[in-house]
């Protein structure tokens, strides 16, 4: 397990002959920090294969290719005003979990009509705000969000 992912011993194949890989952005739809939030060293797992390079003996896999997009039974959110919490403050937004698998952005010109150098004057991480939900992505896998009471623009 390493910071950019981890390798897999793939069932069947002698040690070192054949590995499997998989990518932080693949081994979950959850925003996480290091893949030990998603799997742990030993833990056996099905994945779906991406790419094979017999040549090499690598084996790119994916787990979440295995499981539903949570953006698809999010989608119909459209024009809706949610609550959420603040999950991460960056240079220019906040990042909003609106439900499990599911975090949107608010851009900061969202969240105040005066000029701010940074969201997190005006915010803080763990903090509830009402949001709107401006756009669902399914193609980037992305939120928009938008002020849910006028404010910005």
């Amino acid at each position: 397990m390493h910071n950019f992912g981890v390798f897999v011993h793939l069932d069947g194949e002698p040690d070192g002959l054949c590995t499997g890989f998989i990518r932080v952005p693949d081994l979950t739809w959850s925003r996480i920090d290091h893949p030990s939030e998603a799997v742990k060293a030993g833990q056996r797992i099905t994945a779906e294969v991406i790419v094979a390079e017999t040549r090499s003996g690598q084996v790119t896999l994916s787990l979440k290719a295995l499981q539903e997009d949570p953006l698809i039974r999010f989608a119909d959110h459209v024009g809706r005003v949610v609550t959420g919490r603040i999950t991460k403050i960056i240079p220019f937004g906040v990042f909003v979990q609106l439900a499990p698998e599911v975090e949107g952005l608010l851009h900061i010109s969202e969240l105040t009509d005066e000029p701010v150098e940074t969201p997190d004057q005006l915010v803080r991480e763990g903090e509830l705000i009402a949001v709107k939900v401006a756009e669902v992505d399914l193609q980037r896998h992305r939120v928009r969000l938008c002020a849910a009471d006028g404010a910005g623009s």
